[in-house]
């Protein structure tokens, strides 16, 4: 049996199991659904081929109760507070794949000071509780379990250069030096606040701070931030979606009508214990390189939503996360969200 066929079957596998709904029951009859896609390339910030060069993750999240053992493992986490009745009622389907690649995507050899070759397919499942909303704010939680294979098998390289091939330019020259087969597991909890100040001429001003931890072989950090926006009707939403790690944001939006819009500004920064993508594999050697323990995300964008659509456009500049780095990461993403 290839590796290709081998890693579908697998993939359906856990597929099957993360959305087995176990003895949950739906909230209502017909739950709301919100279908998001990410995009992210570094080709949208005219940066080049470098670093964290694409990421695709498509989310279903869906108005329901969550399977009973996801909220049984949600309950064990020490900060974790269901909703305000007692349940949770919003869970998220994932399924994504990043690339990442050196700075010098010509050479063939490995490059001792530049970050390996890497890729990553996921699935996961996560689970929104909103726990309270009193005063203009509003907090909420989410938990997520991801589960996914690090290396060849994650079908980056063969994704890189079938695009590579499609547009006409190069591919780059040392996936076979890429990080070995590894499988992943991750563990995140976010805990966010959402504060909406009106101005005048029906403008409103929100402040959403958070705080995330993420658990695993492939992540594994603390982080806190802030967003700043402006704009009307800000409790359409929290902040469009982000391929962690990044900000909280959610498929989930109010639709309406009415158009509306807003422009914000975060910053999220990061104390970074384990990042399998710089430091190597966990279980066999590998190219690895000095990571930075600290690490800082800006994000800039707009969004704009219309009825049952979402549409969002941003630039992240990321500080530099590992200490040979030559340049800054810069990658832009587009997100579009649709609720049916």
């Amino acid at each position: 049996m290839s590796r290709l066929v081998l890693f579908q079957q697998t993939l359906r596998l856990m597929l099957l199991i993360m959305v087995w709904p176990g003895s949950g029951s739906a909230v209502a009859q017909e739950p709301e659904r919100f279908m998001s896609l990410q995009l992210e390339n570094d080709f949208f910030a005219n940066s080049g081929d470098r670093y964290y060069t694409h990421g695709t993750q498509l989310s279903l999240m869906k108005l329901e109760t969550p399977p009973a053992w996801l909220d049984t493992v949600a309950g064990w986490t020490p900060f974790y507070q269901p909703g305000s009745d007692g349940t949770s009622n919003l869970v998220q389907y994932t399924v994504g794949q990043k690339i990442f690649t050196p700075n010098d995507t010509d050479a063939a050899h490995v490059l001792a000071d530049d970050r390996p070759y890497a890729g990553y397919l996921y699935v996961g499942i996560a689970v929104l509780s909103h726990v309270s909303s009193h005063n203009n704010v509003d907090t909420g939680n989410l938990f997520e379990i991801t589960l996914g294979i690090v290396g060849p098998s994650a079908l980056s390289e063969q994704t890189q250069t079938s695009y590579h091939d499609l547009i006409g330019i190069d591919s780059p020259a040392g996936w076979e030096h890429q990080l070995e087969d590894e499988p992943a597991i991750g563990l995140m909890y976010s805990r966010f606040w959402r504060r909406v100040q009106p101005l005048s001429a029906g403008l409103e001003f929100g402040v959403n701070p958070h705080v995330s931890t993420s658990l695993g072989n492939v992540y594994t950090y603390g982080a806190t931030g802030v967003m700043f926006r402006i704009g009307n009707n800000l409790r359409r939403d929290l902040s469009p979606p982000n391929i962690r790690p990044g900000f909280p944001g959610l498929p989930y939006f109010k639709t309406g009508r009415a158009h509306s819009w807003y422009g914000f500004l975060g910053f999220e920064g990061r104390l970074v214990v384990r990042d399998i993508f710089l430091d190597g594999n966990t279980f066999s050697d590998s190219h690895s390189v000095e990571k930075e323990w600290l690490v800082g995300d800006m994000q800039y964008g707009v969004v704009y939503l219309l009825g049952d659509m979402r549409i969002a456009i941003s630039n992240m500049v990321r500080s530099d996360e590992f200490k040979t780095q030559s340049v800054r990461t810069r990658f832009g993403a587009v997100n579009l969200s649709l609720s049916y």
